[in-house]
């Protein structure tokens, strides 16, 4: 191979052998049987071969190179519009293989823009349904010559390949052995052949991932220690006095469910997901009091300083008036009082601290910390388990998440978090009716906002950024959205405005006034996508709807619907992308949280969808997780089975599996530990 060709295969990523063997095809091409050129049946597909006896260049008027090909029985007239690097490439007396649909002019055999290659005469006829992997192609290497290569470097790379599984773990799933299954994915003879290489080989990254999280877990669960929490039913009655509402029973029983973790001496590692509006911050707070009853400090941590603002505003309202001392650390904490809030932090006078991850870097000190509560973590980097036990802290974890786990990441990604569910919203929550407007259709949109108004109700504006942006004309911001508001088609109304460059202390007043009713209509941007509970509010308008995600289009909507009063979400775009369409079209099909997740999932992929690649898990080469549920639940059960029988994975046929397994998750998931 020329150093051209080694340095086109580079830049796709392949440099060595093994490289080269998992640079899989992205479908197949099923080659009938060569016919002789008499034979050969107009309109379809067609193989011939022959001997090339002219050639010719025709620059006018439209430049085509043409070649004529004879076999025994007959002639086959070729042509390649804009071919004229052919001219170096196709000539007289090269035996040539093409494959093209085939067309008669005058009783002549025509094929164009045939593919073809040269062939040596004795080279053996293509039989029935050849199936020709297709490989991912660049501008330098085409398909068939990255399919040239693997043909003659195969042998060499499957010679060192390893079986990862015993034989017995293969028949009984009925999987080909690896280095077969390396061999039919790359030259099937049949496409079912092609299909079982690919379910064995996306066996093994699953397998591998799900062998990986069980050790993970049972090292976390074996190695440290955290504080076990006394709770009884004095403690639960003093908690839940601190609401002004009766917790759902779904709450109730997710609050119980964290509390029997919370009272073990191993770390809890709970994951609390639910719909929007469904009470997962109640339930946490719950867990935070628990904490703090039992004299140990909880911390929540958020992804943006926006968001911990919010739930700094929200717990302090729930606890206004208790004992309990609640503080914010962001990076806009000022320095003149970080200073003596680290200091009350590290005394334990604090007992809820709330920010991002600057609230536990290493001039960070905890007096007793018991609770960890991570909001949205697929937002944040996996460092805050390691930065904590450095500081010889081994708190309980809840991660809470609005964007539900669809099942197959739950039994993938998310394997070692146990699930609390929050499946039913609070009593009196009204169905949202979400509808599409097209720019045209703005006036229809803001009427019905109107009559919203005109009864006495409130609404949300929401627009995608601050201020206007001279690059990114149409977009609307939420400055001059408010003004031209103000000035237009709500004169009649009062209109303010929220967004995150904001300071906490307006934010919080201008929250304040909308849930008072002193504002009728409140421009925001995604500072109110969560945490903003105001039951008067029905009505939201998203302009430039396009430009949200579909979680974040969900959370959005979330914000109305919370009172006695049916609501309405109006999306108002003119989309310009086939993802942006789908979205806004699942956003009027569904209001469930659960049927979004999915949605967004198969749109985006599991590597945007949680920001995978911060999980310390690689990217999956063949797995489509949207599509492999049912392999995932094999390759679960299959792995604990394994670690009951063989903890260490000692045995003799698990040598290749477990070199594996240290090589890709040795350093995230710690498991030199493993003996």
């Amino acid at each position: 191979m020329g150093a051209g060709r080694g340095k086109a295969l580079r830049e796709l990523g392949v440099g060595t052998l093994g490289d080269l063997l998992e640079y899989f095809p992205r479908t197949y091409q099923v080659e009938r049987s060569e016919r002789p050129i008499a034979q050969l049946v107009p309109h379809q597909i067609q193989i011939a071969r022959g001997e090339v006896t002219a050639v010719d260049y025709i620059p006018y008027p439209r430049p085509r190179f043409e070649a004529t090909l004879r076999d025994p029985t007959g002639i086959l007239s070729l042509a390649w519009f804009n071919g004229a690097f052919l001219r170096t490439r196709i000539h007289p007396g090269q035996i040539l293989r093409v494959q093209g649909k085939v067309g008669y002019f005058r009783g002549l055999a025509q094929m164009v823009q045939a593919k073809w290659e040269v062939i040596q005469p004795d080279a053996p006829l293509v039989g029935e349904d050849l199936v020709r992997a297709i490989y991912p192609a660049s501008g330098k290497l085409k398909s068939l010559a990255i399919w040239k290569i693997v043909d003659a470097n195969i042998e060499a790379a499957l010679a060192g390949v390893q079986e990862w599984f015993p034989p017995e773990l293969l028949k009984s799933r009925g999987l080909p052995g690896r280095r077969e299954a390396y061999r039919a994915i790359h030259q099937p003879t049949t496409l079912t052949e092609a299909a079982s290489a690919r379910r064995r080989l996306v066996y093994d990254e699953l397998m591998l991932m799900q062998l990986a999280l069980c050790l993970s877990r049972k090292l976390r669960d074996i190695d440290t220690q955290a504080p076990a929490l006394k709770f009884d039913r004095t403690l639960d009655q003093r908690i839940l006095a601190r609401f002004p509402f009766h917790l759902t029973e779904a709450q109730q029983m997710a609050a119980w469910q964290i509390l029997r973790d919370m009272q073990q001496s191993h770390p809890m590692n709970r994951l609390l997901q639910g719909d929007v509006g469904c009470g997962k911050t109640v339930v946490a707070l719950y867990a935070m009091l628990a904490a703090v009853a039992n004299r140990y400090q909880a911390v929540v941590l958020a992804p943006t300083e926006t968001l911990a603002e919010q739930h700094y505003l929200t717990i302090s309202n729930f606890l206004a008036g208790s004992s309990v001392s609640i503080e914010l650390f962001t990076q806009r904490t000022k320095k003149e009082g970080r200073g003596g809030l680290q200091r009350h932090l590290a005394a334990g006078d604090i007992h809820i601290a709330i920010g991002t991850q600057a609230l536990i870097q290493e001039d960070m000190q905890f007096a007793n910390l018991g609770l960890v509560v991570v909001d949205e973590q697929h937002k944040l980097g996996v460092g805050q388990r390691g930065i904590l036990k450095n500081k010889g802290l081994s708190p309980h974890y809840l991660v809470m998440t609005a964007t539900p786990i669809p099942r197959t990441l739950a039994l993938s990604y998310f394997a070692h978090f146990d699930i609390t569910t929050i499946t039913q919203l609070p009593s009196g929550r009204q169905p949202i009716k979400t509808t599409w407007f097209r720019e045209t259709q703005r006036a229809e949109a803001v009427m019905l906002l109107k009559r919203e108004l005109q009864a006495g109700r409130q609404a949300y504006i929401v627009v995608p950024q601050v201020d206007e942006d001279i690059a990114d004309q149409g977009v609307k911001s939420v400055s001059a959205e408010c003004d031209r508001l103000k000035r237009g088609v709500l004169a009649d109304w009062r209109v303010g405005m929220i967004h995150g460059q904001m300071k906490t202390q307006e934010k919080q007043a201008a929250m304040l006034a909308f849930r008072r009713h002193e504002v009728d209509v409140l421009v925001a941007t995604t500072v109110i996508e969560v945490g903003i509970d105001v039951p008067n509010a029905t009505v939201m308008l998203i302009e430039n709807a396009d430009r949200f995600g579909l979680s974040q289009l969900h959370q959005l909507r979330g914000r109305v619907g919370r009172g006695e009063h049916a609501s309405l979400c109006l999306l108002l775009s003119d989309p310009t992308s086939e993802d942006a369409t789908e979205r806004l079209t699942v956003m009027t099909q569904t209001a469930s949280g659960f049927d979004i997740a999915e949605a967004d999932l198969k749109l985006r992929g599991p590597g945007e969808f949680f920001g995978m690649r911060q999980h310390g898990l690689p990217e999956f080469k063949l797995a489509d997780i949207t599509g492999e549920l049912e392999l995932l639940k094999l390759t679960r059960q299959d792995a604990e089975a394994m670690l009951q029988n063989d903890p260490q994975l000692r045995r003799l046929s698990l040598m290749a599996l477990r070199r594996e397994l240290l090589a890709q998750f040795g350093e995230s998931l710690a498991l030199p530990q493993i003996g």
